[in-house]
């Protein structure tokens, strides 16, 4: 059974468009705070969800600061803070190449659709400049909507009047993709560039 033809492909940003390690930031707090303990840093971003309320705007930046400042006795000012959080991302050269090539051709409308923050989604497009290619966004932090929550695709969908059959999500979390496959909406886990390359050639002649 032949694959169905793709008019539009949507992206997720972390670790499919930019890679991202949270290693960064833990790492480059503790190069300031000497008494800070990066594992307990760590610990306590992922047991108060902190980067999910950023992601879906229940928290504020500066807000932010102010927990880990009090939690922690951060001695760390806020512009260091906010350079330390912010610089977390490298370019994935491969993805970079493939989307300028995309934009190109126009075969295909594209999306970003991303589990981001303000503060993040800033840094990306100052330093990764081929990121702006994707003009049609759906952010979490507009929405309060994060995947793998099927209500932010359905909005993906409705926003852009795209049909989930035409429709190729590429994502680097396996629940992200299964949610978006519920929908109907064709989907690649991402992983490595080549099995994703072996998968992509399916869809996109």
């Amino acid at each position: 059974m032949p694959l169905p033809r793709i008019k539009n492909i949507i992206f997720d940003l972390g670790n499919t468009l930019v890679y991202y390690d949270y290693s960064y930031f833990y790492d480059g707090l503790y190069r300031l705070e000497r008494n800070l303990n990066p594992n307990k840093l760590k610990r306590f971003y992922l047991e108060k969800d902190l980067g999910n309320k950023l992601c879906k705007s229940k928290l504020k930046h500066k807000n932010f600061f102010k927990i880990l400042k009090k939690k922690f006795d951060l001695k760390t000012g806020y512009s260091d803070f906010t350079r330390l959080y912010c610089d977390i991302f490298w370019e994935n050269t491969n993805m970079k190449n493939l989307l300028e090539k995309l934009s190109k051709n126009k075969k295909c409308k594209l999306f970003l659709l991303s589990n981001t923050d303000p503060k993040h989604i800033k840094f990306v497009d100052k330093n990764f400049p081929y990121i702006s290619l994707l003009k049609k966004r759906v952010l979490s932090f507009k929405t309060g909507m994060i995947k793998p929550d099927r209500k932010i695709f359905i909005y993906t969908l409705n926003k852009y009047k795209l049909l989930p059959e035409e429709t190729l999500l590429i994502d680097d979390l396996k629940k992200n993709v299964v949610s978006a496959r519920s929908l109907g909406i064709n989907s690649i886990h991402y992983t490595t560039h080549r099995s994703f390359l072996k998968q992509f050639g399916k869809y996109i002649i």
